[in-house]
């Protein structure tokens, strides 16, 4: 292959025996800059054709003799002759290898036999790239731009495998203001718009709902200002699908708890959500009211038995208070059906502060089923069964209710779902849950109401067809467990050196020049690891196609001028 000149930008030099470490001696400071791409021709047998490697410039190292802090001051009395070559310029490149693409295989693999020492690095083009990284859009969506080649005709495209993406679960992980919400946004609208997918959104803060604030889908009416011809077409398509599909039945449906707030929010268009605690397993149960003592637990057992054994379905949450209400008659039922521990327990003050403090929870969820509340909670009315086949975005706007609230309306949700994926009579269609505020669902070192269920998915979700992305701006307080079924991680900026070790211990994706690159990211840009992704690649995010929530307010135009001024 007939390489430009134009193109060259140094040679390596020292040790090329770690593909991680090799050294560049960059032929001006203009030659490259950090995380750009370079290719270096290599031959792995001598019996081999020539091919390709590519690599990423990681880090970069500049010098200059003339200005040595051993000069001091007297720095302004150093003089070059005119004319002169000597300018004391010393520019180096750390390189670490993505790898080559195999001719037989088409995988990428990192090159066995050392580079050789002096070999001429040369730059790359969108048409190198793309060939590189290539993509099938029917399975694929499109995160965003390859960051340094993300503007004018040198455009790479970034895609994500959502085969991969879904199935084998996704983190984004990134501090406040970094633009993880806004990257998660793109990535379901693509994935229900193109791919015709049915996800899940639990939302603590009412972000994504904004999209559908009024009981309408509210479009970005900028997408005429992207640069990116291809992508601004493909914003335009995106909201067209999402119109069709909200005529079809699918499209965007918001989930609330049972409070008037939330009608006004959506315009009545929302769906109150009337969730049936009896299907919680009673070992589950347990967790929804943690420190409960042995007796005030025999309690809730007793109670949660006469009302499965003395109600029919859909068994009304009021149906439940009455049997606590009605201590007498549970009393009687436990003489001849209970344990004697379980006798002793309601007689004592334990059934009153269980009584409570249930009545307490179900009052702070406000979701669960009553007669009042309409129809009860049905999982195949949300994401379909395997028949459907319209794509649609559900949200589930928890803001303004309690952790545990927020908690046990999770736990329902996603166990429900997983007993109907893995139902053989009626499966339901595969799905893609999305936990912000992750950290609060499924938190390191304590116990969480939902993060048993959630940890359940991670390890046995796939085989069901259902996947989840866990969001969060504080991934040292996730679960490792959790995080370690993630096989695609997205990265934005993390300064904190907790959260930095966290992510190098439970992740196998990122190196360490990976891990110095975090701090350093802008808002909207993202360090993209795993399965999903052919190579760890930094990428700058699209733009989306729905109005997204999370953006920090412009303080200084809310606040205006004093009317004097």
């Amino acid at each position: 292959m007939i390489i430009s000149e134009d193109n060259y930008i140094g040679k390596l030099v020292g040790n090329t025996g770690q593909a991680d470490k090799l050294t560049v001696a960059l032929r001006t400071s203009f030659s490259a800059r950090r995380g750009e791409f370079v290719r270096i021709a290599h031959q792995e047998r001598e019996a081999d054709p020539r091919l390709d490697v590519l690599g990423r410039i990681v880090s970069l190292s500049r010098s200059n003799i003339l200005f040595s802090p051993a000069l001091g001051e007297g720095i302004s009395e150093v003089e070059v002759l005119p004319q002169s070559r000597v300018s004391g310029e010393t520019v180096y490149g750390t390189i670490e290898l993505v790898g080559f693409k195999d001719p037989y295989s088409n995988e990428i693999r990192i090159p066995r036999r050392p580079l050789n020492p002096g070999t001429k690095v040369y730059g790359v083009d969108y048409t190198f790239l793309t060939s590189f990284y290539e993509f099938s859009e029917d399975t694929s969506i499109h995160l965003g731009n390859l960051v340094g080649y993300e503007k004018g005709d040198n455009v790479v495209p970034v895609y994500l495998d959502a085969n991969t993406l879904v199935t084998e679960h996704l983190a984004v992980l990134a501090m406040t203001g970094s633009g993880k919400s806004y990257t998660v946004g793109r990535i379901i609208e693509r994935l229900v718009a193109q791919l015709n997918a049915s996800v899940i959104v639990f939302d603590p803060h009412g972000e994504y709902g904004k999209a559908f604030r009024g009981g309408e889908i509210n479009f970005n009416d900028r997408i005429d200002r992207v640069e990116d011809l291809r992508d601004r077409s493909k914003l335009d398509e995106i909201q067209h699908r999402l119109l069709s599909l909200q005529e079809c039945g699918g499209g965007i449906t918001v989930y609330t708890p049972q409070l008037r707030s939330f009608a006004e929010k959506y315009a009545g268009k929302n769906r109150q959500l009337a969730l049936q605690l009896d299907h919680f397993d009673v070992d589950e149960f347990s967790g929804i009211l943690p420190g409960l003592t042995e007796p005030q637990q025999r309690v809730l057992d007793v109670a949660l038995r006469y009302w499965k054994e003395n109600y029919e379905e859909p068994r009304d949450i009021q149906e439940l208070f009455a049997v606590l209400d009605d201590l007498e008659r549970l009393k009687t039922w436990v003489n001849t059906s209970g344990s004697a521990g379980e006798a002793n327990a309601l007689k004592g003050g334990s059934a009153n502060i269980a009584a409570i403090r249930l009545r307490r929870m179900i009052n702070e969820a406000q979701s669960f089923y009553s007669h009042a509340a309409g129809e009860p909670f049905d999982v195949y009315s949300m994401v379909g069964d395997d028949t459907e086949k319209y794509g649609r975005l559900c949200i589930v706007d928890l803001q303004g209710l309690s952790t545990t609230a927020r908690q046990v309306i999770v736990a329902l949700i996603s166990s429900e779902l997983m007993k109907a994926a893995g139902d053989k009579q009626r499966p339901s269609r595969p799905v893609f849950v999305v936990y912000e505020e992750g950290h609060n669902f499924a938190p390191n070192g304590e116990a969480s109401i939902s993060k048993n269920i959630i940890k359940r998915i991670a390890a046995e979700g796939r085989k069901f067809g259902v996947g989840f992305a866990i969001v969060s701006q504080r991934p040292s307080k996730l679960d490792s467990d959790v995080t370690s079924q993630c096989n695609t991680i997205v990265a934005m900026r993390i300064k904190n050196p907790d959260d930095q070790r966290f992510i190098q211990k439970t992740s196998d994706y990122f190196s360490a020049a990976d891990l110095d690159e975090l701090p350093t990211l802008s808002t909207g840009e993202a360090l993209v690891c795993g399965r999903a992704i052919i190579a760890p690649l930094v990428v700058k995010v699209g733009v989306k196609a729905l109005i997204h929530g999370g953006e920090s307010p412009r303080v200084c135009e809310r606040w205006g001028r004093f009317p004097n001024e």
